[in-house]
């Protein structure tokens, strides 16, 4: 039976405001074929199927005028085992459901019965959630409702990222990308056992379509590159860091890690899986921001540069770059940082035990060494284990006079935070440049400090020279070490 016509408007205002933002704000969608929707008034939808997910991404896929008319077919015996459960998901999608222990029922009858009444039905063809990114046979049931039900059009869809975000073992859902590929409509002819087997491999070969547009990404993190633009305030770092994850998308993936998380391809932004370490992140760096002293400002400000190298470790896994591009670094500005505190008693050999400890080097000093009595903050960071911390590959820095830097923020309009003031942005400035210094000489990375008083295209200019010296030379490392 169809929703009343009161309910079906609730239900389609929680599809449209509440599920599709919920899918987008904890798994991010991408759907492309929606068009393939255009001016049809009926149809079939069928899909693989991995996940209870699937059938939220699906409907996150129709247009708005046939959410209410489509109705998806659902296992019986699986939702009713929760009395709550089941009423909602009767609410919700209205499902044709299938009852497998009838063994005298009629499996389609329902369905027949809903195409009749000019209804919409979304069908799982392999009859169950199959192998996690295996499709499965097909059973010939979507043949047979072909063959009644020829001028029903039927739409293939492709989904992949569901089997990740929420696989059949599962307790709760993860933070996977989606993706749903739409095809074309396909008005089939002929037995219903050449309908099906046409319709399998049409879903097969939308999988191998998206898994050939993948083969040119990087399946591991071996050759990403990690690139961080340092700076005090108001050095442009923020600026320029946006602008070189723009130019290098023109051939790369690119993720830049700034105040927001950013993901660049083919030269333009494009829409991210936001995460839930991302949020927290931006709420952390707000309070920290608003500190009216350095005492009150040194906490938050070491939990969000915590939060945001974890996020470091997310984006890896979840979006799988080419390039990281990060507006400043997490272990390079608490090394910079603690010259803000501790004055000159931070030097370049400090700063480099320091470097070793925070990324958790073997090289690092052991646990009874001066520099833990001398600076506690790393003895709590080890015992805590929160010491391996990511090295960039190569680091930037635009260096910009104190004074300009201020003149710079004062342009902005914007409130004033405790760290900027002429004096404490030229201590600032000091340990950025000692930071440099020890990474090029003690570690070896590649480091460029590039004036940042110039004009913006110069920079640019020389920021992306260095970028491609520094890839031409690990490719020659690369093809040296095999």
């Amino acid at each position: 039976m169809n929703a009343p016509a009161g309910k079906s408007l609730l239900c389609v205002f929680i599809h449209l405001f509440l599920l599709r933002s919920l899918l987008k704000l904890f798994f991010g969608v991408n759907i492309l074929g929606r068009e393939n929707f255009d001016d049809l008034e009926q149809f079939m939808v069928i899909s693989n199927h991995n996940s209870h997910l699937d059938i939220l991404l699906l409907f996150a896929s129709l247009p708005r005028k046939h959410i209410p008319r489509t109705r998806p077919v659902a296992a019986e015996e699986y939702f009713s085992r929760n009395r709550i459960l089941y009423k909602l998901v009767g609410y919700l999608f209205d499902p044709i459901w299938i009852v497998r222990e009838d063994k005298d029922a009629d499996p389609l009858g329902e369905m027949r019965k809903a195409l009749m009444s000019g209804q919409s039905v979304i069908i799982f063809p392999e009859g169950t959630r199959g192998e996690p990114g295996h499709i499965a046979s097909f059973k010939t049931g979507i043949g047979r409702l072909s063959e009644s039900f020829q001028d029903i059009p039927i739409i293939p869809v492709f989904l992949s990222g569901p089997e990740k975000a929420y696989p059949k073992s599962a307790w709760f859902p993860l933070p996977v990308w989606n993706e749903v590929i739409i095809g074309p409509p396909h008005v089939c002819a002929g037995d219903c056992y050449n309908i099906t087997m046409g319709l399998e491999m049409t879903i097969r070969a939308l999988a191998s379509t998206l898994a050939s547009g993948r083969h040119t990404r990087p399946v591991s993190h071996k050759n990403d590159l990690s690139l961080a633009v340092l700076g005090i305030d108001g050095s442009g770092k923020s600026t320029l860091s946006q602008e070189l994850a723009r130019s290098l998308s023109e051939k790369a993936r690119v993720c830049l890690v700034t105040d927001d998380l950013e993901l660049y391809e083919g030269g333009k932004r494009s829409e991210i899986q936001p995460l839930f370490t991302e949020k927290v992140r931006e709420a952390v760096g707000k309070y920290a921001k608003e500190a009216k002293s350095l005492k009150h400002y040194k906490i938050p400000k070491l939990t969000e540069l915590l939060l945001r190298n974890h996020l470091l470790g997310q984006v890896r896994r979840w979006y799988n770059p080419e390039i990281i591009c990060q507006d400043g670094s997490p272990l390079l500005n608490l090394t910079a940082w603690s010259t803000l505190y501790k004055g000159d008693a931070v030097d370049a050999e400090t700063c480099a035990d320091a470097i070793r400890i925070l990324a958790g080097r073997d090289d690092a000093p052991d646990r009874g060494d001066a520099i833990y009595s001398r600076f506690p903050e790393l003895d709590a960071m080890k015992r805590a284990k929160l010491t391996s911390m990511w090295m960039p590959d190569a680091v930037i820095m635009l260096d910009v006079e104190p004074e300009i830097s201020m003149d710079r923020i004062a342009s902005r309009g914007e409130r004033v935070q405790v760290h900027e003031s002429t004096e404490k942005l030229a201590r600032l400035r000091d340990g950025y440049l000692m930071v440099c210094d020890v990474l090029k000489s003690v570690f070896g990375l590649p480091v460029m400090v590039i004036d940042g008083g110039q004009d913006f295209e110069t920079v640019t200019a020389s920021a992306l020279e260095f970028i491609k010296r520094t890839e031409e030379e690990r490719a020659d490392n690369g093809n040296r070490l095999h």
